[in-house]
C-alpha cells in the first residue's frame, strides 16, 4: 500500500507540473527504425483511432505526462498507432502495412489499447492493456506495467 501511495504521488505531481502543450505522441511509422533505436528500450505503443474519447483521455491525461516527464527516457519509445484512418508503416521486417493489418496481427481491434512489444523480435513483453476501466487508477497501472516490460525485456537480454 505505500508504494501505491508514493507512486501515485509522485505520478500526480509530474502530471501536474508539466507543460504539456509542446508534447507530441509520436506515431509508429516505422518498427524497423525504432527497433534500432530502441536497444534496451521496449515500446510502447497506444493503439487508438479517430474520434475515440478514451484514446484521447488515455493520450492526453496518462501517456503525454509520462512521456514529457522524462522518467521513462531509459526504458521505453512511446508511440501512437492509428486505426481505421488509412495510415500506412513500416513492420520490423522493412515491409509496408497498413495500421489496421499491424494491429491485427496483435489482435488488436479494440480501441484505445495498450502494447507492450519487444523492439527485437517484434513480441509482446507483457499482456497488452484493453480499454480504460476507472481514470483515476490508470496511470498507476500502467506505471507497474512499463516496470514489469522492462523487466521482462532486461531478462531476454
Amino acid at each position: 500500500m505505500r508504494e501505491f501511495l508514493a507512486r501515485l504521488s509522485l505520478l500526480t505531481l509530474l502530471f501536474l507540473s508539466i507543460p504539456l502543450q509542446a508534447v507530441e505522441l509520436p506515431l509508429l511509422t516505422d518498427l524497423k527504425k525504432d527497433s534500432q533505436l530502441a536497444d534496451s528500450h521496449f515500446l510502447l505503443v497506444l493503439i487508438s483511432q479517430p474520434n475515440c474519447s478514451y484514446c484521447r483521455l488515455i493520450e492526453e491525461e496518462i501517456l503525454k505526462p509520462m512521456q514529457a516527464s522524462g522518467r521513462y527516457d531509459d526504458r521505453l519509445l512511446f508511440r501512437n498507432l492509428i486505426i481505421n484512418d488509412g495510415y500506412q508503416l513500416i513492420d520490423l521486417d522493412g515491409h509496408q502495412v497498413s495500421a489496421n493489418q499491424f494491429a491485427l496481427r496483435y489482435s488488436s481491434s479494440l480501441t484505445p489499447t495498450l502494447l507492450f512489444i519487444n523492439p527485437l523480435d517484434g513480441s509482446e513483453l507483457i499482456e497488452k492493456m484493453i480499454g480504460i476501466t476507472t481514470v483515476d487508477m490508470y496511470g498507476f497501472y500502467v506505471d507497474k506495467a512499463i516496470d514489469t516490460a522492462h523487466r521482462q525485456l532486461l531478462n531476454l537480454h
